[in-house]
């Protein structure tokens, strides 16, 4: 009896440094993911995070320019400021995927309205140019080294195994940014 408690009570502690093992290894990986998100790849600061930062500081310069012609209680106007209010906010990949999902529905419309108007030469090159960062950055993120090692992890770890793993330990999930 005392022998078939060992046994088993060695199989049971084999299994849980396994499973620490393996949620040690998912959640450095996830680690490995956000650095990427933060400070790009090469730790360039050629990031996803960088280019939403390129997105916000155009909010805010086009939101200046929509309050000129008297823009500024329109409903998407006032979305966008207040999402340019929050971005500082964000602390999480999830956090920024929310903000960014949001910005990239209603930045385009508050430019459309924005063009609509009787522009000044100027303004109509500033619009341009925010038009212009926002779609760099999208099309930038569209094609990060983020995304691609994203969708390599999910396609590593998609097994019953590791979800299993990552389900009982609680490993953080990461998303791209398409």
């Amino acid at each position: 009896m005392k022998s078939s408690f060992t046994k088993i009570l060695l199989i049971l502690v084999v299994v849980a440094c396994g499973v620490f093992n393996a949620s040690s290894q998912l959640n450095k990986k996830v680690d490995e993911l956000e650095k990427i998100f933060m400070n790009g790849e090469h730790n360039d600061q050629l990031s996803v995070h960088y280019d939403l930062t390129k997105i916000d500081d155009s909010l805010s310069y086009f939101l200046a320019l929509s309050k000129l012609y008297d823009l500024g209680n329109n409903e998407n106007i006032v979305s966008l400021n207040q999402l340019h209010n929050k971005f500082k906010e964000n602390k999480t990949i999830e956090d920024y995927s929310k903000w960014y999902d949001q910005v990239k529905d209603i930045y385009p419309v508050a430019i459309g309205l924005v063009k609509h108007k009787n522009l000044t030469d100027q303004h109509k090159s500033m619009l341009s140019r925010y038009e212009a960062t926002f779609n760099s950055a999208v099309h930038t993120i569209a094609y990060s080294s983020f995304n691609s090692s994203v969708r390599e992890y999910e396609k590593e770890t998609s097994g019953f195994i590791s979800s299993f793993i990552k389900g009982l330990t609680g490993v953080k999930g990461v998303g791209t940014f398409d």
